[in-house]
């Protein structure tokens, strides 16, 4: 088979190693880092906003993985009162692009971004603060909404070390690393704007319901030919959909398969991939790598529905593919703009291939 993880019978694996990796990694949403903690605004957008005003009241999506999105469009219903304060001040920031807040396709380039480099890219934000936006909301807006805009003039530059772009090549996706930034790091998105723009937010939770909580345990390095388990967990019961992306952006679906169309975590009974059934029939998950002498790291995502109705209506075809890996994320992501953010969560991944170690 052409993809990196692939299903194979217990027959055809006789070498590596099965099980968990020595350096298996827990994924669980971040701390925040000190920096969002040294500023009011907690929160930065990946790209500015030229209306601040539309972003008061939409709902915010802060999922398993520590990520934020925020809706395209306030709640129907949703009805916003504006208090507008003048603010001046500057703030130089530098954060994981994981930190940073996407809106709608936005999210395709976080997403984008992680599958080829990981959490090595950062942000590197400049900003000139003029004004400060809050919102006094009535009606139905959502479990937790953008309460404070923060508008003003900046820069934002995305990067990546020079020894990271050079380990795992200077292209992906048309995003090519440019000309080298300070500490040694290479450029892979400049963006400034002059006008006054919406570049902040910090939310405010309504909703008393709380969120679904998910983890996933797999190993952070694999190598060529081994084999591995996934281990996802969940505090309430959820509908499992899983799927990897390569570096050159295709995505491959784990779960459902047309074997297992409806996989459940719940609590104490985590789903793992291969399913138990599998595992019983002999099937194992292998890594490998297209060339077997270079290293590629990719990302494993999992989506969770607490409702079975949202996981039949959102499912992608069992055992399907996408060429366009990171924006079916995001298009997934924006469908569930209309389900609460305690029926779902959403978990990223990074893990790395290695080659197969000679003797």
């Amino acid at each position: 088979m052409s993809h990196s993880l692939r299903f194979i019978p217990l027959v055809l694996a006789l070498t590596g190693c099965s099980g968990a990796h020595p350096m298996e990694a827990t994924h669980k949403p971040p701390k925040p880092p000190v920096e969002t903690q040294s500023t009011e605004q907690a929160n930065l957008l990946l790209f500015p906003q030229n209306d601040a005003e539309s972003l008061l009241g939409r709902a915010v999506h802060a999922t398993g993985d520590g990520g934020w999105t925020i809706a395209d469009a306030r709640a129907p219903g949703c009805e916003v009162q504006i208090k507008r304060k003048k603010a001046e001040f500057g703030t130089h920031r530098q954060v994981n692009i994981h930190d940073l807040t996407s809106i709608s396709a936005g999210f395709a380039k976080i997403v984008d971004l992680e599958a080829k480099y990981g959490k090595a890219v950062t942000a590197d934000i400049a900003i000139e603060n003029t004004e400060i936006l809050q919102a006094d909301t009535r009606g139905p807006c959502g479990e937790t909404i953008v309460e404070t805009v923060f508008v003003g003039r900046g820069k934002r530059t995305l990067m990546v070390s020079s020894e990271v772009a050079g380990k795992l090549g200077v292209a992906v996706n048309g995003i090519v690393p440019s000309v080298e930034h300070d500490g040694g790091s290479k450029v892979l998105d400049e963006t400034e704007w002059k006008t006054e723009q919406a570049y902040g937010f910090a939310p405010k939770r309504i909703g008393n319901q709380p969120p679904l909580d998910v983890t996933v345990r797999m190993a952070a390095t694999i190598q060529e030919g081994d084999t591995l388990d996934i281990v996802i967990e969940s505090g309430r019961k959820a509908y499992v959909v899983a799927y990897f992306l390569e570096p050159d952006g295709k995505a491959e679906v784990l779960l459902p398969t047309s074997e297992e169309p409806e996989v459940v975590a719940e609590p104490g009974k985590p789903a793992t991939i291969p399913t138990a059934r599998e595992r019983a029939a002999g099937v194992k998950l292998q890594a490998a790598l297209r060339n077997p002498r270079h290293e590629t790291r990719e990302t494993l995502m999992v989506y969770a529905f607490a409702e079975k109705g949202d996981f039949d209506r959102l499912k992608p075809a069992a055992g399907g593919s996408e060429a366009q890996g990171a924006a079916y994320a995001a298009q997934l992501t924006d469908k569930l703009q209309d389900v609460p953010i305690s029926r779902w969560a959403r978990v990223l991944t990074g893990y790395t291939i290695v080659p197969k170690k000679t003797r």
